[in-house]
């Protein structure tokens, strides 16, 4: 499911939630910078990999408007998204540049065309951006490309769940084969009876000497 959130506006529509896309297109001017990161930020409240990918937008913006078509009058949108439990990703589309985005190619001064003053970060470029991310990449948009980051975190594992079939199975099976193992009839399988070693016969007892005296039988 994706929901747009106007430029304009000061409030985040939802929490962000697993399985869910929210996207805002913003002006391609150096303010937008931190209203960018302020929307990720919003949405992200709570989620373990907010601080991570709010310092990440706030790259990516910033080289969206300085280095592609969305600094000349264009635009740049951001998305955010929770794909799979444990993981959260930001999405910054620009309109378009000369260069393919590259970790390690540092930002100067003289290479800007327009004003780089409170941008929140510079010189730092996308080394940052592959520092503090799990992952990243970009693809090829129509004219412009996408960059994306994403931030993940442990999540609890669930050791048995029964409503999983094939595990469900998978433990019963093992239980039943533990308990012929140890010898006990199983109530699913009475086949399963108790298999110890093999009978043996009770040693017989030594026959009387036919020498030895009858016992007397005293009669009173």
């Amino acid at each position: 499911m994706m929901a747009a959130n106007p430029a304009g506006s000061s409030s985040n529509p939802a929490v962000l939630e697993r399985g869910m896309r929210w996207f805002r297109v913003f002006p391609g001017v150096t303010a937008q910078v931190a209203e960018a990161r302020q929307f990720v930020a919003g949405l992200l409240e709570g989620c373990p990999g907010r601080d991570v990918l709010v310092s990440c937008v706030s790259e990516l913006s910033a080289n969206a408007v300085l280095h592609t078509a969305s600094g000349h009058g264009g635009y740049f949108t951001v998305e955010v998204s929770c794909p799979r439990t444990g993981v959260a990703r930001i999405a910054v589309t620009d309109s378009g540049g000369p260069t393919e985005p590259a970790a390690g190619a540092p930002v100067s001064a003289d290479s800007l065309d327009g004003d780089i003053t409170g941008l929140p970060m510079r010189g730092l470029g996308l080394a940052l951006v592959a520092a503090v991310a799990s992952r990243w990449g970009y693809r090829i948009t129509g004219p412009g490309r996408t960059v994306w980051a994403e931030a993940t975190w442990p999540v609890a594992v669930l050791r048995e769940d029964p409503a999983v079939p094939s595990q469900a199975r998978g433990h019963r099976q093992a239980r039943l084969a533990a308990r012929g193992r140890r010898g006990t009839a199983s109530p699913d399988h009475p086949s399963l009876a108790h298999r110890g070693p093999p009978d043996r016969p009770a040693p017989a007892r030594p026959a009387p000497s036919p020498s030895a005296p009858a016992s007397p039988v005293l009669h009173e």
